[in-house]
C-alpha cells in the first residue's frame, strides 16, 4: 500500500515542474523503478490515475521503465545482474552483498504542452 504515498509524492514533483515552466498540460511521465523497491507499477498507475483527476496532469501517459537489480562481489569484485535474486558470483561462487543497481525510484522525464 506504500504505493499510494509515493504516487502523491511523483503527482506533487510534476505538478510541480509543470507550473515552473508554465504548462498547460503534463502529457507524458517517465519513472525509473529499481526492482529492489518492490513498488508495483500497476498499483501506482491506479493511483495515479485516481489523484491526477481535475489536474494539469490528468490523462498524461505514464511509462515505467524497471531497473535491473545488480550486485558486486566484494571478495573478487565481479558485477552481475541478478536475475531471480540470485546473488551467487559467478566468477568464484561467494554470495554478492553490494547492490550497484535496482534501488532506485525517481521521476526521469515529464513532457508538458
Amino acid at each position: 500500500m506504500h504505493e499510494l504515498g509515493i504516487t502523491e509524492n511523483i503527482i506533487s514533483i510534476v505538478l510541480k515542474h509543470g507550473e515552473k515552466e508554465d504548462a498547460k498540460k503534463i502529457t507524458k511521465i517517465t519513472l525509473k523503478i529499481g526492482e529492489l523497491t518492490q513498488v508495483v507499477g500497476d498499483c501506482i498507475q491506479f493511483y495515479f490515475d485516481q489523484l491526477s483527476k481535475d489536474t494539469i496532469a490528468e490523462n498524461a501517459e505514464l511509462v515505467i521503465e524497471y531497473i535491473p537489480i545488480k550486485v558486486r562481489c566484494a571478495d573478487c569484485g565481479s558485477e552481475k545482474e541478478a536475475s531471480n535474486y540470485d546473488f551467487t558470483c559467478p566468477s568464484c561462487g561467494a554470495i554478492c552483498t553490494e547492490f550497484t543497481a535496482g534501488r532506485e525510484f525517481l521521476v526521469d522525464d515529464i513532457e508538458v504542452e
